[in-house]
C-alpha cells in the first residue's frame, strides 16, 4: 500500500529520489554455465608442465597451468569447444569437448617435444568474419587456420587491425598461441581490415594477407545515464533490445547530467567542469559535434552539482541556475536572459519545464530554490517568464531534490529525506514523492520494499514509468538504476553501476 499525506502531516515525511542487467516487460533467459578443468603432462617423463598456455574457441578465458600442471577455467558458456595446449619447444593439442551446466569437463593433454627443426610456415588461412562482410558487431572474433609446416612445430601469430583504409595498423596481440583472438571496443560504422602473420620458434615468419569488414551502424539508444569509467564518470547510452552500451563521452574528467533534447532528440545537453566551475555542453546522440553553450554565467550556486539545467519544452531553449537568478539561454548559447530571481538568501539549483500543465496546454516551470545548508530548499512553481511565482513544497525536516513535471503537469515527483539532516549532504532514507500542483495529495511512491536512497526520478515520454537511481547509505556500493509504474508498482532493477539516468523512445 502507498502512503497518502496531506500538507498538513508534511512535516512526518520522507522521501527522494550494464557488462548490463535486464528488466522490464521483457524477459531475459538466464546464461547457462559448466567448467573446464584438467592437467597437462610432458610425453617424455610423464612429468606436470607449468605455464602452458590453455586456450578455447570460441573464446572464453585464457588461462595458464600451474606448477602441477593443473588449469580450471570457470563460468563456460555451455556448448561446444576446442580447447588448445600450447607451450614452446612443445607441439600443441587440441581436443573437442561438450561443456554441459553445472558439470566440470575433466581434461587430459599429453604434449610432445617439438621437432627439432622447422621451416617457413604457411601462410595463415582466414576463416571468418568472411572477407568483405558488412553490420558487423563491434565485438567480433577473429577466427583463422593455422599455417603450418612441419608438424608439431610451434607456431606463434600477430594480429593487426586497421582502420579506414590506414597504412600503419594497431597491432592486437603478439605471440598469440591460439588461432582465435576477440576483438572488442570497435567503432561503429566503421571500415576495419584486419591480418595475421605467423612465426614459428625459430621466428621465421610469414606474413598474412588483409581482409575486410565492415561494423554496424550506430545503435539508437534510449536510455542515457553516467556511469564510473576508472577515474572519470562518463556519459553512457544503451539499449534494452540489442544491449548495446555505447559511450558517448571521454573528455578524461566528469560528463554529468544528460538530457535528451525534447522533439528531434538529436541533441543531448550535460554538464562538465570547465576551469573550476560547470558548464552547459551538447553533443549528438554519437557523441560528436560537441559544443559549450554556456560561457559568462556557468551553472553555479548552492550545493549545485552541476546538475541544475534543462531543455524548454521545444528544444531551442535551455533554463539554468546562475546563483540566486534563473537564465534561460539558446541552445547555440546566444540571447541569455534572466527571468527570475530566487526568494532571499535562495539560489536556484534544479527545475523542470512543461508544455503540458494540469493536463491542458499551458508552459511551467518548476524549481528548487536552495538555501546555505543541504537540507534547506523549497519549490515553486512559476510561467516560463517567471511571474507568478507561488510554493509549492515548504522548507521540510528533511532534504529536498529534482523537482519533476508528470506527463500532464498535474502532478510533480521529488526525493525527500524527511528522516535525516546533514550539512555534508548525506542522505540516509531518500523517497520518491509525488504531490498534485495544488499542493495536496503526496504519495509515498518508494513504497516499503526500498532500501537506501531513491533520487534523480524521471517520467517516461509517456508518462507510465519512472527512471530513478538508488544508492545504498553507505556510499560503498555502486549505484543502480531502477524503474517503477506510475504509481510507485513493479520495481525493477534496469542498470548496474549508473546514475543520472534519462530515457526517450527513438
Amino acid at each position: 500500500m502507498k502512503k497518502f499525506y496531506t500538507l498538513y502531516g508534511l512535516f512526518l515525511f520522507i522521501g527522494v529520489s550494464f557488462l548490463i542487467l535486464s528488466c522490464n516487460e521483457n524477459t531475459v533467459e538466464p546464461d547457462l554455465y559448466g567448467s573446464i578443468s584438467g592437467t597437462v603432462t610432458a610425453s617424455e617423463g610423464n612429468t606436470p608442465l607449468e605455464g602452458v598456455s590453455i586456450t578455447t574457441s570460441p573464446g572464453t578465458t585464457a588461462v595458464t597451468t600451474n606448477a602441477d600442471g593443473q588449469f580450471k577455467i570457470g563460468e563456460v558458456l555451455i556448448g561446444d569447444y576446442s580447447v588448445t595446449a600450447a607451450k614452446e619447444d612443445y607441439s600443441s593439442q587440441s581436443i573437442s569437448i561438450n561443456v554441459r551446466e553445472g558439470q566440470d569437463v575433466l581434461m587430459e593433454f599429453v604434449l610432445q617435444d617439438a621437432p627439432p627443426t622447422s621451416v617457413v610456415p604457411n601462410e595463415p588461412v582466414y576463416v571468418s568474419p568472411v572477407n568483405g562482410t558488412k553490420e558487423v558487431s563491434t565485438q567480433i572474433e577473429l577466427v583463422w587456420n593455422n599455417g603450418e609446416t612441419v608438424k608439431g612445430d610451434t607456431l606463434f601469430y600477430e594480429v593487426i587491425l586497421f582502420k579506414n583504409g590506414e597504412a600503419e595498423g594497431d597491432t592486437l596481440v603478439r605471440d598469440l598461441m591460439d588461432t582465435t583472438y576477440i576483438a572488442k571496443n570497435l567503432n561503429f560504422e566503421t571500415n576495419y581490415s584486419w591480418k595475421v602473420n605467423v612465426s614459428n620458434r625459430d621466428r621465421y615468419e610469414t606474413e598474412g594477407k588483409k581482409w575486410d569488414f565492415t561494423t554496424e551502424e550506430f545503435p539508437t539508444n534510449g536510455y542515457l545515464f553516467v556511469k564510473d569509467s576508472l577515474n572519470s564518470r562518463d556519459i553512457y547510452s544503451w539499449d534494452l533490445q540489442e544491449n548495446h552500451l555505447v559511450r558517448l563521452t571521454y573528455g578524461g574528467g566528469d560528463e554529468l547530467h544528460p538530457r535528451i533534447m525534447p522533439g528531434s532528440h538529436n541533441r543531448i545537453a550535460y554538464s562538465t567542469i570547465n576551469n573550476g566551475v560547470f558548464h552547459i555542453y551538447t553533443m549528438d546522440l554519437k557523441g560528436k559535434d560537441v559544443f559549450k553553450v554556456t560561457n559568462d554565467r556557468p551553472v553555479a550556486g548552492k550545493h549545485n552539482d552541476g546538475g541544475g539545467f534543462v531543455w524548454s519544452p521545444t528544444g531551442d531553449q535551455l533554463i539554468y541556475g546562475y546563483y540566486n537568478e534563473l537564465i534561460v539561454i539558446n541552445r547555440d548559447g546566444t540571447g541569455w536572459r534572466k527571468i527570475a530571481n530566487a526568494p532571499e538568501n535562495r539560489e536556484f539549483t534544479q527545475m523542470d519545464w512543461t508544455y503540458q500543465f494540469d493536463n491542458h496546454s499551458e508552459e511551467k516551470i518548476v524549481a528548487l530554490a536552495q538555501g546555505e545548508k543541504p537540507y534547506d530548499n523549497e519549490i515553486y512553481l512559476m510561467d516560463p517568464d517567471g511571474s507568478n511565482m507561488t510554493v509549492l513544497v515548504p522548507n521540510l525536516e528533511g532534504t529536498i531534490s529534482n523537482p519533476q513535471f508528470s506527463f500532464g503537469g498535474d502532478k510533480v515527483i521529488f526525493s525527500l529525506d524527511s528522516l535525516y539532516e546533514d550539512d555534508r549532504g548525506i542522505q540516509r532514507d531518500a523517497r520518491i514523492y509525488s504531490i498534485n500542483i495544488n499542493g495536496t495529495g503526496w504519495t509515498d511512491l518508494s513504497g516499503d520494499d526500498k532500501t537506501g536512497n531513491d533520487l534523480q526520478a524521471r517520467f517516461s515520454e509517456t508518462g507510465e514509468k519512472i527512471i530513478f537511481m538508488n544508492v545504498s547509505n553507505s556510499g560503498t556500493e555502486k549505484k543502480t538504476i531502477w524503474i517503477m509504474d506510475a504509481d510507485g508498482d513493479n520495481r525493477e532493477l534496469l542498470i548496474y553501476n549508473g546514475e543520472m539516468p534519462d530515457w526517450y523512445n527513438p
